[in-house]
C-alpha cells in the first residue's frame, strides 16, 4: 500500500481499541456497600453473558465501520476532496460514503435497540498512511480502499461464529455482503484503469501476503476482483494490530 507501517504502538493501539468498544458494551452493574464491605463480583447469567458478547461484538464492528466511513467522507466532502479528479473515482468515494454512515446508523441502533451505549466515535489519524497529503491521488485513494475493505470484511467473518442472536448474525451477515462487493468493485475500477497489476492473483488473505504480519509495506494490494478462495477470518487481536494505530484519543 505504502511504505508506511501501522503496527508500530500496538500495544497502545490495541488498549486505545478496546478502551472504545469495552466500554461501551453492555454496560456495568454497580454493586451498592459500606465503606467496610468488599464488593462482590457480579455474576451474570448464561443468557446475560451472551448479550454482552453480543453487544461487544456490535461495538466492535460499530468502530470498524466508523472509520470506514470517515475514510470515504473525507475524501468525498471533507479534507481530502480535492485530491481527486476522475469522475468515476469522485462518484465511487461519494456512494461508499452514504452506504459506510449507512452501516454506521443501523449498527447504533440496533446496539440501542439491545439497551446497549453505542461506542463514541473516535478521532483517527492517517498519517502514518498518508505521510504527505500533497501526493494523494486517485490511484492511492483506491489503494487505500482496497485495503481497508478487505479487513473489514474478514473482521466480521472473525466473528460470525462468536455471535448468539440469529437476528444479529443475520444483519452482520448483510453487511459482510456490502462490504464484500465493496472489495469487488473498487479491484473492478482499479482493473479498468490499469492500477490492479495482478487481476488474476487469487489469495485468501486479502491484502496480506502473510496473516501474520500487519506491517502495510508487506501488503499486496493487487488481486481478482471475483476472488475465488474462501476468505481467511481475522481474529480481534489481528484485526486491531491493523487499524488499532489509526485511532486515536
Amino acid at each position: 500500500m505504502t511504505n508506511a507501517e501501522i503496527s508500530g504502538g500496538q500495544a497502545t493501539s490495541r488498549r486505545k481499541f478496546m478502551g472504545y468498544i469495552g466500554l461501551a458494551g453492555a454496560g456495568a452493574a454497580l454493586v451498592a456497600c459500606s465503606p467496610q464491605e468488599t464488593p462482590k463480583p457480579v455474576e451474570l447469567t448464561p443468557a446475560e453473558k451472551a448479550a454482552k458478547q453480543d453487544l461487544e461484538i456490535l461495538n466492535y464492528a460499530l468502530v470498524l465501520e466508523y472509520l470506514e466511513a470517515d475514510f470515504y467522507r473525507r475524501f468525498d466532502s471533507g479534507d481530502l476532496k480535492g485530491t481527486l479528479s476522475d469522475p468515476t473515482v469522485k462518484k465511487f468515494a461519494a456512494e461508499l460514503a452514504l452506504q459506510e454512515k449507512a452501516h454506521v446508523d443501523v449498527l447504533i441502533a440496533t446496539i440501542k435497540s439491545l439497551g446497549g451505549i453505542p461506542a463514541v466515535l473516535p478521532k483517527f489519524d492517517y498519517s502514518s498512511l498518508i505521510p504527505d497529503p500533497s501526493k494523494l491521488n486517485d490511484a492511492f485513494f483506491l489503494q487505500l480502499a482496497v485495503t481497508f475493505e478487505p479487513v473489514g470484511t474478514r473482521a466480521y467473518l472473525g466473528q460470525a461464529n462468536r455471535l448468539t442472536n440469529p437476528a444479529l448474525l443475520a444483519a452482520a451477515a448483510s453487511i459482510l455482503a456490502v462490504e464484500a462487493n465493496h472489495v469487488s468493485a473498487i479491484q473492478e475500477l482499479r482493473t479498468n484503469l490499469g492500477l490492479n497489476k495482478k487481476p488474476t492473483r487469487m489469495t485468501d488473505i486479502a491484502p496480506q501476503t502473510d496473516i501474520n504480519n500487519t506491517a502495510a509495506s508487506s501488503f499486496d494490494a493487487d488481486f481478482s476482483p471475483t476472488p475465488t478462495l474462501l476468505w481467511k477470518p481475522l481474529t480481534m487481536a489481528q484485526t486491531l494490530a491493523i487499524v488499532g494505530p489509526l485511532i486515536v484519543k
